[in-house]
């Protein structure tokens, strides 16, 4: 009889010692999923980091030029190299050009127009369209006298330059850039009023000088900026312009790109804006 009851409490120990093992088999299994989880997510938020702030660069890296509000920080995924080509005062004879050399490449691209070139070669406008690029407005004039006259001038060519661009494409653009950048005659009050009439300003934090430099000068300009901010985790806006020395040596710089795994994106409407800020350097345009 105590046989048979010891045989009864070992088997009651055994069948125990089983279930506690599947228990703690099922617990594990539940905080690896819950591990893998806290895992993904961690890593969807690493892709949601934004650059660092002008101000944040290393003193031997700021520039004039490269000084942008802290509100205007540019989103770019820290896994991604990313680069935005721009190009201004287009349309012209060589944008198709510029538009062949950016499909070889699969690269994107924001063009930044004015209104007259737009009314000459509306083919050409509707073609940037197509191809799947962006389009921002430059204004009408390009004249600072004009344009910066005042702030109702400056709006009245945005208008304008949008009106022409909606009745090319069918599409309207709220990205602008206004003649030789915001610095520094766009003004507070001038900001103030594009944005009140849903206008997104766009400066550049690298200038090609592809308007001064002569046969493929621009391109090394263009790539020395480009690491210095990239090393600083800054995602590079290019500032290039629509001419035919831009287009001629435009795949050299395209070839690097691609080489060092950059991805050219266009601006969308969403982004931040990144525009050069006054620190009190702003001021309105002499009228004397």
């Amino acid at each position: 009889m105590n046989k048979f009851k010891l045989i009864i409490f070992l088997a009651c120990l055994v069948i125990f010692y089983v279930c506690q093992s599947h228990f703690d088999l099922n617990q594990e299994g539940a905080k690896e999923s819950q591990s893998i989880a806290a895992g993904h997510k961690a890593g969807q938020d690493s892709t949601q980091q934004i650059n660092p702030t002008y101000k944040e660069l290393p003193e031997s890296q700021k520039t004039e030029t490269g000084e942008s509000k802290a509100e205007s920080e540019l989103v770019s995924p820290t896994n991604e190299k990313t680069v935005y080509l721009t190009f201004d005062d287009g349309p012209t004879a060589a944008t198709t050009d510029i538009l062949n050399t950016l499909n070889q490449f699969n690269a994107k691209a924001t063009f930044f127009m004015l209104e007259p070139s737009m009314t000459e070669l509306p083919e050409v406008v509707d073609k940037i369209v197509k191809e799947g690029h962006a389009v921002g407005l430059h204004g009408v004039t390009h004249n600072q006298n004009k344009f910066y006259k005042s702030e109702q001038s400056a709006l009245e060519e945005m208008n304008a330059a949008q009106q022409t661009l909606q009745s090319i494409t069918g599409i309207k653009s709220s990205l602008i850039r206004t003649p030789y950048g915001s610095v520094p005659y766009l003004t507070e009050s001038y900001r103030e009023v594009l944005a009140g009439n849903g206008f997104k300003l766009w400066d550049w934090n690298v200038d090609s000088s592809d308007w001064s430099l002569s046969s493929d000068e621009y391109v090394g300009t263009v790539i020395k900026q480009i690491e210095d901010l990239v090393n600083a985790g800054v995602a590079p806006i290019i500032l290039m312009h629509d001419k035919a020395n831009t287009a001629n040596h435009l795949s050299m710089l395209l070839t690097y790109l691609s080489e060092h795994g950059f991805h050219t994106k266009k601006i969308e409407e969403n982004l931040q804006p990144y525009n050069f800020n006054c620190y009190q350097r702003c001021h309105r345009l002499s009228t004397k």
